[in-house]
């Protein structure tokens, strides 16, 4: 082997290195986004159980008092 393929090979790795730890840092984006649609998703599924309960008390406390 030659000095200069070996020099032309490091190179060339040193290239795929930065496409690699860019696609890395694309995931590690993408992840945190998905992740935060994933709490935003579980916030609206607690309001919307809340907003249901709120409903089932009111209700129950209109036939309480229908009843009295």
């Amino acid at each position: 082997m030659e000095t200069k393929n070996i020099e032309e090979r490091i190179k060339a790795l040193g290239s795929d290195i930065q496409i690699v730890q860019g696609q890395i840092q694309e995931l590690d984006k993408k992840r945190l986004d998905t992740v935060a649609q994933l709490n935003a998703l579980h916030g609206a599924r607690q309001q919307c159980e809340s907003f249901l309960k709120e409903l089932n008390d009111d209700d129950q406390t209109a036939s309480a008092v229908a009843g009295s």
